[in-house]
C-alpha cells in the first residue's frame, strides 16, 4: 500500500480498514484524536479534528525520529468523501480478488466503516483549551533544555478523549544544548517528543562505541546541523568546526537526563501520561544508559603487574538479614498456592519488581508476590516469550501482539507467519530481542511492533541468543557463533568451531566466553565481543559441563571427569590455576559467586563452597532424589538457597543447615524475592510460596 511515500510494504487490508476506522471516528465525532500505524514503514499517520478542518501529522519513527513535513489541514468532508470513495472502490476489488476475505471479518470491518462514514456529523461543544507552556532549562552545564507548547491543550485532551498513544504527545517546542560559554550552541524545533526520542537514541549508539573501544563517534544530533564529532580517545569534541568543552560521558549524562525531565515534566502535567508506552521506553532507556556510565572492571591476566588488592566482594541482592549473633535457624510458614500452569516442565520463573513471572513455551503469568492473585496472563498457540520484567510477545498462527506487562490490551499487533517464538525475551535500549523456531534470531522495535530485523543461520537446529554491548550473539548447533550488528542485524564476524555450542555465550568485561561439547569433550572459547577475533580455547574432558561462571579475573566450570564431579578454575590467559574434586554426586551441576569463593550444587540437592585458592571449606550432602536437571542457587540476605527435593537455607560462611522446605522431586524452578520469600514451581505445574515466618540467633559466642 503506497499511502505515504516509502510506504509501499504495509499489509493492505488492514491499512485500508485502518484508514476508513480512523477517518470514520473523526467524522461521527466519537473521538477527535485518531492513529493510523504504518509498522512496516515506521510511520505513524496523526489525524485531529479541528471544527471543519482535520489537522494531518506524519510522524516517522524511524532514524531519524520526526515530522516528515508541516502539519496539513484539510478540509473535513472532503476527507471523508475520498475515504468512502477509496472504501467503496477496494470493497469491490477485494470481492474479486479475495473473496473469502470479502465475505469474513475483514470484509465486515470495511462495510461497518463505509456505514459511519456515510451517517451524519455530530459534533459536540468543544471545551475551551487551557494553553499550557513549559521550559526546563539545563540542569548543569553542559546540558540540555527545552520548551513545550501546548496551546491546544493537545495532552490534557487526548487522554481524557483516550486518544492513541503518540498523538497524545506531538506538541511543538524546541530543544536546545547549553554550554558555560555559549548558552544555545545547538538548537532543534519540532515536537520534543521526537527530537528526545532520537537525543536518547544516539546516546545509546555512543555509549555502545565508548563500551567498545571506538576512536571516533560522529552525529548529527536529531538529524540537526552542525555535525557533533568525538574523539573518544583524545577527549576532543567539536560542533561543526568549532572545539567545545564537552567530554564523552558529560555529553551521555545531560542526554539522558533529558529524556528523563521530559517524562517527568509530561508526568506531572498530566498524571495519566506516566503509562504512556513512549514515554514508559524513553524513561527506562534513560535509566538503562545512566546505569552503563559506571566504569566496569575487565579480566585482568595472572601475574601481571598491577598492585595487589582484596577481593571485591560480589555485589548483594539485598540486605542481610538482621540478627544479634550469628544466625542459628530460619522458619518458613506457607503463604499461597497456584495450580494447573501449562506446560510447567518447560517452565521457569522469574523476579520482577512488579511480582512474580512465570514463563512457558505457550504460557506466562504475572503473580502478587503477597496474595498469589494472578496480574496478568497470556496464552498463545505459537509461543510465549516473556522478559524478565514481565514485557512479553504472544504469537498465533496470524498475529504477534506485544503486551508491556500488566494490563488487559496490547501496544501493539502485526501480521506473523506461524513461527514459534521464546521462551526467552531480550530488552535492549527499546529493542526486543528472542527466537524464532529455537534457531532464527529476531529484533523487534518495542514501540512499533516492526520487525527490524532477521538471522537465519544455515544447517541450524538450535541456537542461543545472548547480548552483549552492541552485539546480539548468536550461537548454533552447527558450531558456529555470529555477532551480529544490534541495530541492523549485519553479521560482523562469524565465528567457527569443530565442537558444537552449548548455550549463549557469557559476557566478561569486553570479551564473552562460549561453552561446546559433545559427549565427554568440551571446550571453552573466549573472544573479543566486538571484533569476534579469539583470544583462547581451552580444550577439557568434562562431561555434563555447567554454564561457566566469570569471576573477576577468573572463570570456573563444573562437570563430571570419568564419572565424577570436579570444579576447574582457568586464568584470564586460558590457562588451568586447579581442579578440585567436588564429592557431590553425579553431574549436573549449577555455579553461583560467593565473597572469595565459588558454590556448587548438584541435582541431588548437595553443594560445596570452594575458595577462590582452591580450597573445599564446607560441603552439605543430598536432599533427597535426584531432581531432573540442576538449579542454580540463589544468595538472598545473607543466606544461600540450595535448590533439591528439600530446598535448604545454608549459611554461606559456615555451611549451617538453617532451613528446609520440601518442594519435592519434581522441581523445576526456584525464586526468592528480597524479603527471603521461597517460590517454587514443580512439574506439575503447582507454583507455592512459602514466606520467611521467624529466625533465631546465637548470642554471646
Amino acid at each position: 500500500m503506497n499511502l505515504l511515500p516509502g510506504a509501499v510494504e504495509e499489509p493492505l487490508v488492514e491499512g485500508v480498514s485502518a484508514l476508513l476506522e480512523a477517518v470514520a471516528a473523526l467524522h461521527r465525532g466519537t473521538r477527535r484524536v485518531a492513529q493510523v500505524s504504518l509498522t512496516e514503514a515506521h510511520l505513524e499517520l496523526v489525524l485531529r479534528r479541528s471544527g471543519a478542518d482535520i489537522e494531518v501529522q506524519v510522524a516517522s519513527l524511524s532514524r531519524p525520529a520526526r515530522l516528515l513535513r508541516p502539519p496539513l489541514r484539510v478540509d473535513a468532508d472532503e476527507l471523508t468523501e475520498a475515504a468512502r470513495a477509496c472504501g467503496q472502490s477496494f470493497l469491490q476489488d477485494l470481492g474479486q480478488a479475495r473473496p473469502e476475505t470479502r465475505a469474513g471479518e475483514p470484509g465486515h470491518a470495511l462495510e461497518r466503516s463505509l456505514a459511519q462514514l456515510e451517517s451524519p456529523t455530530f459534533l459536540g461543544r468543544e471545551p475551551k483549551p487551557q494553553p499550557f507552556a513549559l521550559r526546563v532549562e539545563p540542569p548543569a552545564m553542559p546540558g540540555f533544555g527545552f520548551t513545550l507548547e501546548d496551546p491546544d491543550d493537545v495532552l490534557r485532551r487526548a487522554v481524557k478523549d483516550k486518544a492513541p498513544a503518540l498523538a497524545s504527545l506531538l506538541c511543538p517546542g524546541e530543544v536546545w544544548l547549553a554550554l558555560p560559554d555559549k548558552p544555545v550552541a545547538w538548537r532543534a524545533q519540532g515536537p520534543v517528543l521526537l527530537t528526545t526520542l532520537e537525543l536518547t537514541r544516539q546516546a545509546a549508539d555512543l555509549a555502545r562505541a565508548l563500551e567498545v573501544g571506538e576512536p571516533r563517534f560522529a552525529f548529527e544530533p536529531a538529524g540537526v546541523r552542525p555535525e557533533l564529532s568525538l574523539d573518544l580517545r583524545a577527549g576532543e569534541t567539536r560542533l561543526g568546526p568549532v572545539v567545545i568543552p564537552l567530554g564523552a560521558k558529560a555529553l551521555l549524562t545531560a542526554l539522558f537526563h533529558l529524556g528523563q525531565s521530559l517524562a517527568v515534566a509530561l508526568s506531572e502535567h498530566e498524571r495519566a501520561l506516566a503509562t504512556n508506552p513512549y514515554l514508559v521506553e524513553l524513561t527506562e532507556r534513560c535509566r538503562e544508559g545512566l546505569s552503563h556510565l559506571r566504569d566496569g572492571v575487565g579480566p585482568e591476566a595472572e601475574g601481571s603487574a598491577a598492585p595487589v588488592r582484596a577481593p571485591a566482594p560480589a555485589a548483594p541482592t539485598s540486605r542481610p538479614l538482621k540478627v544479634p549473633g550469628r544466625l542459628r535457624r530460619l522458619r518458613f510458614e506457607s503463604l499461597w498456592e497456584q495450580r494447573k500452569l501449562a506446560n510447567a516442565d518447560a517452565g521457569r520463573l522469574m523476579m520482577s519488581p512488579k511480582g512474580l513471572v512465570y514463563s512457558s513455551p505457550d504460557l506466562a503469568c504475572g503473580f502478587d508476590r503477597k496474595t498469589g492473585k494472578q496480574q496478568w496472563r497470556r496464552a498463545a498457540s505459537h509461543g510465549v516469550a516473556a522478559a524478565e520484567d514481565g514485557y512479553t510477545l504472544a504469537a498465533s498462527a496470524v498475529r504477534l501482539c506485544g503486551f508491556p506487562g500488566k494490563g488487559a490490551g496490547a501496544s501493539w499487533l502485526r501480521d506473523h507467519e506461524a513461527m514459534r517464538i521464546g521462551p526467552r525475551l531480550l530488552r535492549h535500549y527499546g529493542m526486543l530481542y528472542t527466537l524464532g523456531d529455537d534457531r532464527v534470531a529476531l529484533a523487534i522495535h518495542e514501540a512499533t511492533g516492526r520487525e527490524v530485523w532477521r538471522q537465519t543461520p544455515p544447517r541450524t537446529r538450535r541456537g542461543y541468543l545472548g547480548v552483549h554491548a552492541h552485539r546480539a550473539l548468536l550461537a548454533t548447533d552447527s558450531g558456529y557463533l555470529y555477532g551480529l550488528g544490534l541495530s541492523d542485524g549485519q553479521v560482523r564476524f562469524r565465528m567457527s568451531a569443530s565442537l558444537p555450542f552449548l548455550g549463549a555465550p557469557v559476557p566478561w568485561a569486553k570479551r564473552f566466553v562460549a561453552l561446546l561439547g559433545q559427549g565427554s569433550n568440551s571446550a571453552l572459547l573466549l573472544a573479543d565481543a566486538h571484533t569476534g577475533e579469539s583470544v583462547w580455547t581451552y580444550e577439557m574432558s568434562l562431561a555434563l559441563p555447567s554454564t561457566p561462571l566469570p569471576s573477576g579475573k577468573r572463570l570456573y566450570i563444573a562437570g563430571e571427569l570419568e564419572g565424577e564431579g570436579v570444579l576447574v578454575c582457568v586464568d584470564a590467559a586460558g590457562q588451568a590455576r586447579w581442579q578440585r574434586p567436588l564429592n557431590l554426586g553425579p553431574g549436573p551441576f549449577a555455579l553461583a559467586r560467593l565473597p572469595g569463593a565459588v558454590l556448587v550444587t548438584s541435582a541431588l540437592g548437595a553443594a560445596a563452597r570452594v575458595s577462590d585458592a582452591g580450597e573445599v571449606d564446607w560441603r552439605v550432602g543430598a536432599a533427597g532424589e535426584q531432581l531432573t536437571r540442576a538449579l542454580p542457587p540463589i544468595v538472598s540476605r545473607g543466606v544461600v538457597l540450595v535448590p533439591g527435593e528439600r530446598v535448604r537455607a545454608v549459611d554461606p560462611v559456615r555451611g549451617d543447615v538453617l532451613a528446609e522446605v520440601r518442594a519435592g522431586v519434581g522441581l523445576m524452578s526456584l525464586q526468592a524475592d528480597s524479603r527471603l520469600n521461597l517460590y517454587f514451581l514443580d512439574e506439575f505445574g503447582t507454583l507455592s510460596a512459602y514466606k520467611l515466618g521467624s529466625h533465631f540467633a546465637v548470642v554471646g559466642e
